[in-house]
């Protein structure tokens, strides 16, 4: 055996030996440089999904009946939103199968994907026209059946709105916490589209979310905890022992928790395929002031909630082809 060939048997043996670190790729965008091709292939890819499926006419997705799974155990919910330490429940089942099929036909028909991101997925906002009713109706249940979380006294209204929409294989969105009290991220793409589906279980092996048990500091603003360069966040986490939990993939599975906590996706690897694409929708509950944590520079935060809800042409420098990128280019 040469010295070629030892080098890379040793190099599997570590792969095989060393513990996932969900950090590893942070800070990564390994399509940064192929952000608008990623987008004219999505939007090809689009059009002939309509075109086959015979849905190429304006959907009408009026949603006049309840979304919420009403079996759901709601005090149960409560009292383990409140008493876990930190605040996360996993709900299965989330939405009722009818309210669930209008969100996922909701989210494949319409065009309004307009936000590119590095790390292989696409953003629609509720600014840019992701309205579907049935969230909005969800949004109304969540704060009727679970008041304890989702409480007028507290503001915990519904603050913001949007969905995610990734390529095939790609590490997704990378490690930070939102400006918000209570986040609620549901999953609706069936689990069996995840490559590494798990049958006995039902669940996808990756593409879920990682969620760490610390929060953003205090004293840190939305450049901070939410900006482009992970070093100081992955700094913080590593000088306070904070560990991560994993939680797996699942159609139809909500995941609630505390808006200050970093979080990230998992890797994704699904199958090719329009359909198949991994898709999840988030709902901002409340603002991060409502947490007891103050952001430090409102106007900053504002500038760049701004960024990510302008369409991509109107974010686009015509001059270098480039996104952009920093709250002084769009002030």
């Amino acid at each position: 055996m040469n010295r070629k060939q030892r080098r890379a048997k040793e190099k599997v043996k570590d792969t095989k030996t060393k513990p996932y670190d969900p950090l590893e790729n942070s800070n990564d965008q390994p399509f940064k440089d192929h952000m608008l091709h990623m987008k004219e292939a999505h939007d090809i890819g689009h059009l002939l999904w309509l075109l086959n499926s015979g849905r190429l006419v304006l959907p009408h997705h009026s949603h006049h009946e309840g979304a919420i799974n009403l079996k759901l155990p709601f005090d149960v919910i409560s009292e383990n939103y409140h008493t876990t330490n930190p605040s996360i429940v996993v709900i299965d089942d989330f939405m009722n199968l009818e309210a669930l099929q209008k969100l996922k036909n909701y989210c494949l028909e319409f065009p309004f994907w307009n936000t590119i991101y590095g790390r292989g997925y696409l953003g629609a906002f509720r600014q840019n026209g992701f309205t579907p009713q049935v969230l909005e109706t969800l949004s109304l249940e969540m704060v009727q059946n679970l008041p304890e979380i989702f409480n007028n006294t507290n503001k915990r209204n519904l603050s913001q709105m949007w969905a995610f929409k990734y390529e095939s294989k790609c590490p997704g969105i990378d490690i930070h916490a939102d400006f918000a009290a209570v986040n609620v991220n549901v999953w609706i793409t069936p689990t069996e589209a995840n490559r590494d589906y798990d049958k006995e279980k039902d669940v996808g092996k990756t593409g879920g979310m990682w969620i760490w048990d610390k929060g953003a500091p205090t004293d840190w603003d939305f450049t901070r905890y939410n900006g482009d360069d992970k070093n100081e966040v992955m700094k913080y986490l590593e000088k306070n022992n904070s560990k991560a939990v994993y939680i797996p993939y699942k159609y139809n599975r909500c995941v609630m928790f505390d808006s200050n906590l970093f979080h990230k996706t998992a890797d994704v690897n699904f199958l090719p395929g329009f359909d198949n694409k991994r898709i999840n929708v988030t709902m901002l509950f409340g603002t991060r002031e409502n947490t007891g944590v103050e952001p430090k520079d409102m106007l900053e935060a504002a500038a760049l909630r701004k960024l990510t809800s302008m369409p991509v042409l109107e974010n686009l420098d015509l001059e270098t082809g480039k996104i952009k990128s920093s709250i002084k280019e769009i002030a």
